[in-house]
Order: structure tokens, then sequence, then C-alpha cells
């Protein structure tokens, strides 16, 4: 779907503050580990509750399309499906032709990697790229990802951040990361929000 910025926003509140991101960002969580940075990505999905006063909303354009996707901080993958290709239309709403599963691998840089592939034999990036690859089809308003390259080397990380990059500009999509590896995200975060304590609203601010 085609989407400007204003069509997303993501917003998070509290009495005496209020965080907002808008289509197409990438917002940063960081804190200190324990701090609670999954758990609020856990919030976001709506697979936790959220402290008394506290209130997150997302408003999305496209009611067709799921609202969020999130990719766990979980090795090995837990896999919907058998094979790359069952994987690819988990939770579709549509059958998309085979052909736009292979444009979706070549854009997560899996080209090489047949839809018949049994997923079993994946590597850890590679799992990666295509859990980008199916929330991609997915076309979701906001994207959670926990620690997603804390596992790969910086060449590796680099590049998954790059692509990432790309898509959610393009798309407009929100993405939110927690991550410990901050440094993988510095440079390509438009904002950061600092967890401080599980059951405090994030504030605006990088690692300390």
């Amino acid at each position: 779907m085609n989407r400007s910025s204003n069509d997303v926003a993501l917003t998070l509140a509290d009495s005496a503050n209020t965080l907002q991101a808008r289509g197409g960002e990438l917002i940063l969580l960081n804190g200190p580990s324990g701090s609670g940075k999954s758990l609020w990505l856990h919030r976001m999905a709506e697979l936790a509750a959220l402290p008394p006063d506290i209130t997150i909303r997302l408003t999305h354009a496209n009611q067709d399309a799921p609202a969020v996707r999130m990719l766990f901080d979980r090795w090995p993958a837990i896999w919907l499906g058998q094979t790359v290709k069952e994987e690819l239309m988990f939770g579709l709403n549509r059958q998309p032709a085979p052909q736009l599963l292979d444009r979706a691998l070549q854009q997560w840089g899996l080209s090489e990697i047949a839809q018949s592939t049994e997923l079993q034999m994946l590597n850890r990036l590679q799992s990666l790229r295509l859990s980008l690859a199916a929330m991609s089809l997915a076309d979701p308003a906001l994207v959670l990802l926990d620690n997603p390259t804390a596992a790969l080397c910086e060449k590796d990380a680099q590049a998954v951040i790059r692509d990432i990059q790309d898509w959610r500009q393009q798309t407009n999509t929100i993405v939110v990361v927690a991550c410990n590896r901050w440094q993988d995200w510095r440079f390509s975060a438009s904002q950061c929000w600092r967890v401080n304590a599980p059951d405090a609203l994030p504030l605006p601010g990088g690692p300390a």
C-alpha cells in the first residue's frame, strides 16, 4: 500500500509526557539491561498490560492489513510453516503470486533461497531476513524488532539495518527496535526513547 507519513502515528502518553512517531520513522528503545525494553515492545503489540495512567495508541489508514508485526528475541526461531513459501504466506489475507514472493526474497537479500527450502536449513541471518520479508508482505503499520542484530557480526548487522532503512522509508512503516547493542542503530534512528524502569513511560533520549 502507498501511504504517507501522516497516515500512521504511534503515541505513548502518561499524565505528564507524550511520545509520538510518524510513518517512516525508526525508534530506538535504549536503556540498561533489564530495564524493560522488551516489555515495552510487548505492550505496543498488545501482548502485555499497560501500567496505570499510561496509554498507547496506533492510528493507521489501511484497516485491511495487520496493524502490528513483531520479531521476538528467540533462537532457534519458532516458525509458523515448514517451508520458506509457507512462512511468507502465513497470516496474509490474500494469495500472493509466486513472483511477488520471489521479489520479497530478493528485496531482503535472499534471492538464492528457493521457496521450497525447509526452514530448518536457514542460518540465523537468513532467518532474520526471511522474517523481515514476511513482515513486508503483510504491510503492517508498525513493526517491532526485539534485539534483531545482537547475534550478527557488525558487517551483517549493518547490511540488514540498511535494508530496514530503505524499506521503512519507502513504505512509511514505523519501526521500533529494542536492543542492548544500540551502537548498531545510532545513526539510523530518527528518535531515541530511553527506558529507565519497566513501569515508567520511556523518555526522549539516547544512551547515557
